[in-house]
């Protein structure tokens, strides 16, 4: 592999030769499809966020990756990199300030008060951190 080569290049590599070597692809463990926290609702497989008061918040595509990132990595902390990883975001998350404004994006349309967030906290020099703990069904 030529040198500088970054971890999702080498992770690609790794697949195509094992691809072409006919091992089978490691399998994905099976996740469950219903989140609860905070009072609020997160069907996966539908793709649907429910807020306490029963009222379904409408999200981006981007928006509902980003959270259902958060919630399966409930109270720990994440940093743009991991989240960008994590969301399964290649091209759409081009930069890690676009991670800044999806959180945004999410305090606006989940807190009482986006500016004192209670779901989404900032950890100083480190990333992000989904506070509420998640139950899942």
């Amino acid at each position: 592999v030529p040198k500088p080569f970054g971890p999702r290049g080498l992770l690609a590599r790794i697949r195509a030769v094992l691809r072409r070597n006919g091992a089978a692809e490691p399998k994905r463990a099976t996740t469950k499809q219903i989140y609860r926290f905070a009072g609020w609702t997160m069907d996966c497989a539908r793709r649907r966020l429910i807020a306490p008061d029963d009222v379904r918040v409408e999200l981006t595509m981007a928006e509902f990756n980003l959270l259902q990132t958060f919630v399966k990595s409930a109270q720990r902390v994440l940093t743009r990199d991991q989240l960008i990883e994590l969301s399964g975001g290649d091209s759409d998350y081009s930069f890690d300030r676009s991670i800044d404004i999806l959180v945004s994006r999410l305090r606006r349309k989940m807190e009482d008060d986006p500016k004192t967030p209670k779901l989404i906290l900032t950890v100083r020099s480190g990333g992000y951190q989904f506070l509420p703990e998640t139950t899942s069904e």
